[in-house]
């Protein structure tokens, strides 16, 4: 271990070891916010080990910037490396190289840790330090945060020379580029809306818990057990979880409702509520600096390759419902407008390529509506004579079953007997043969092989605990998250500045780019994987204006 080298010191090592040498960097912070400009949280030692060798070379913030120049023009290689170029704001001329990227290619159901990889392996690794997960570094002895900080390194190299031959990762490291450069533009937040709403959903909340009280609804709402008693009391039948216990969870309270119930719908309501203040009205104002989000986004998260966000969850924002465009009114760029565009019904299209199944593919082909053509094909109906409720029904199953929907949530959407709805399941695998034999080959596959791959074969390996039935999502909303991927990778390409993505929706900044975005998504899932989606085209909408709420 190097301590403090100077300048001069590392340029000379750099040349030894061959400019073309990758170098892995790692960073010990004072904290996980690290995301925008003006972050709270910095890197204060900077770990750099040229990789195939045990030598390790740290170095203090300041330290660091006599040689930034020298370790921006290296090919870098760090595990979760997108945090670390957060951290030192980083403007890397080679696209750096991420071992947990590789990791979750191989396996999106294992754990990534350096932990985790030294235990698999055998080796020997240092314990984080208590004061470094407090974010409390600043009282640690340097030399120990400097012992740790190179231990870290050399496992990250070890750890590369594993993965680096696992597969092409060149895609998933663009993609990784395009997330970071995302995440440090930020997400523009109008606080006087959100105020405007919150002060709204205050005044419902109230009306909500005074209907509730009126009811007899227990004081603690949150209370499962208080809340079970009540609706019992009142001559509510309820299902039992799997320990026992007397269920008032959302699905059971939606078959309750869909049935008029009034207690029932007024907790639902309640419920919805509460959620919504304590995901957004609250701690965004927080989470603000100088008016920005700068929300984390996950790309090695999900089982099934999808993104997920944290810091805040802006995917929880509501898209759908009286709700949706007054939160997305609270969202816009930093130019003070947005553009994007949205997949139409990517995931459908996905499994009806993969399936072949030719009712989807020629309503797709021809511009037609695929549910009411479903509707008309179950129903033995002509399309024009298909019902608005006959086509719903066919929706909630063409989107349902792809994500293990059967009859009793079914019968919620329906507003049905369970009876009803399993005949009416049992009517849509009849009717569309293709897709239900496609899928029984795939849950005979996974059941046999314990594995599930995306498209681009980013795989989920099953356990012996595991169901096997989600190999259905990993294929269908797996492959869709592919050609998200590949669309983000466009878009920032393009020079467009995505500023979110939000299931199958890409927003930029800037005005009057709805139709390029949407150009570009169309382009780039089309040309994705032409070989396997050949028979489906893929389309995007797209729109523009001054929040969230009008694209």
């Amino acid at each position: 271990m190097i301590l403090w080298p100077k300048a001069q010191e590392f340029e000379t090592l750099v040349q030894e070891v061959g400019p073309d040498t990758p170098w892995v960097i790692d960073t010990e912070t004072d904290g996980l916010d690290v995301r925008g400009q003006d972050s709270p949280c910095t890197a204060k030692y900077i770990g750099l080990t040229p990789t195939g060798t045990t030598l390790c070379c740290v170095f203090t913030s300041t330290q660091f910037e006599t040689v930034r120049p020298i370790v921006e023009s290296l090919q870098l290689v760090g595990h979760n490396i997108r945090f670390d170029v957060h951290a030192l704001n980083l403007k890397p001329e080679r696209k750096p190289w991420d071992t947990m990227c590789a990791a979750y290619f191989r396996h999106t159901s294992g754990r990534r840790s350096l932990d985790h990889f030294a235990k698999l392996y055998g080796w020997d690794k240092i314990k984080t330090p208590d004061l470094i997960k407090q974010g409390r570094i600043m009282e640690l002895n340097p030399h120990d945060v400097a012992e740790y900080l190179a231990d870290d390194c050399v496992f990250t190299a070890r750890l590369y020379g594993l993965t680096r031959n696992w597969a092409d990762m060149d895609f998933d490291h663009r993609l990784e580029q395009a997330v970071q450069r995302m995440e440090a533009r930020g997400v523009q937040l109008l606080l006087p809306k959100l105020k405007e709403l919150g002060h709204d959903i205050k005044q419902r909340t109230r009306e909500a818990q005074v209907k509730l009280d009126t009811l007899g609804a227990p004081e603690n709402l949150g209370s499962p057990k208080q809340v079970a008693g009540w609706l019992q009391e009142a001559g509510r039948d309820l299902p039992l979880t799997p320990k026992g216990n007397p269920s008032t969870g959302k699905l059971v309270l939606q078959q309750l409702a869909e049935r008029g119930d009034e207690y029932a719908g007024s907790l639902l309501e309640w419920r919805k509520l509460i959620k919504l203040t304590q995901a957004f009205i609250e701690p965004l104002p927080k989470l603000a600096r100088g008016g920005l989000l700068y929300p984390s986004v996950n790309t090695t998260r999900t089982k099934t390759g999808r993104f997920s966000y944290s810091d805040p969850n802006l995917q929880q924002v509501p898209k759908r419902g009286p709700m949706a465009a007054r939160f997305r009114h609270c969202f816009t760029g930093r130019s003070g407008g947005v553009s994007g565009a949205d997949y139409s019904q990517v995931e459908l299209r996905v499994a009806a390529s993969l399936a072949n199944e030719p009712v989807l593919l020629e309503a797709f082909a021809a511009g037609r509506d695929p549910h009411t053509e479903v509707a008309a094909q179950m129903l033995g109906k002509r399309v024009e004579d298909v019902s608005p409720d006959e086509r719903y029904g066919a929706k909630a199953v063409n989107f349902g079953i792809l994500n293990g929907m059967g009859a009793s949530r079914l019968s919620v959407e329906l507003n049905s007997d369970v009876g009803a709805a399993r005949t009416f399941l049992d009517d849509y695998r009849r009717s569309l043969h293709h897709l239900t034999e496609w899928m029984e080959g795939v849950w005979r596959d996974a059941e046999a092989d314990q594995v599930a791959r995306t498209v681009s074969g980013r795989t989920r390996i099953f356990s012996n605990e595991d169901e096997t039935r989600p190999a259905i999502s990993v294929i269908v909303q797996g492959s869709a998250a592919e050609l998200m991927r590949h669309a983000l990778i466009r878009v920032d390409e393009a020079g467009l500045k995505p500023i979110l993505v939000v299931h199958d929706e890409i927003i930029v900044d800037g005005l009057d780019k709805g139709d390029e975005v949407a150009t570009i998504m169309r382009e780039a899932a089309n040309q994705a994987y032409p070989e396997v989606f050949g028979n489906v085209d893929f389309t995007a909408e797209g729109g523009s204006g001054p929040t969230w709420a009008h694209v």
